[in-house]
């Protein structure tokens, strides 16, 4: 194996530039210390001061938009109130899209006519109650 000789002056020359190396991390930590507390009085200051936070307004559902077959059907089935109304088999797939927008419940089903009976949901009543949006120009 081979060994390399080194002088006495190349040794010095090689610990010189470490000892640079070395002096300005020493001064870059004592300067960030100094720069944190800098930062830090700022947050304080911050914290101090009252909170005044507005409100975003909150955001209103969609309004359900429905044709106007479904919007018949909703009437017929809001004015059968408590007995609700018995849908029949042409009716079935206007009943269901008005189910899934939640605006009617579907009931038991009758025993003799094999339907079952709905009834309005509160949001449904309150779709009824709204004035109809004005047609968009």
């Amino acid at each position: 194996m081979a060994v390399k000789k080194t002088t006495k002056s190349s040794t010095k020359k090689a610990a010189a530039p470490k000892a640079k190396a070395a002096a300005p991390k020493k001064v870059a930590t004592k300067a960030a210390p100094a720069a944190a507390k800098l930062k830090a009085a700022p947050k304080k200051a911050a914290a101090a001061a009252p909170k005044t936070k507005v409100a975003a307004p909150k955001k209103k559902a969609a309004p359900v938009k429905l044709t106007d077959k479904q919007s018949d059907l909703l009437k017929k089935v809001s004015d059968s109130k408590d007995a609700g109304y018995l849908g029949a088999k042409g009716e079935s797939k206007v009943l269901e899209s008005l189910q899934t927008k939640k605006l009617i419940k579907r009931g038991k089903k009758d025993k003799s006519s094999g339907n079952y009976s709905y009834t309005v949901s509160k949001s449904g009543a309150k779709h009824l109650s709204a004035p109809p949006a004005a047609p968009a120009n």
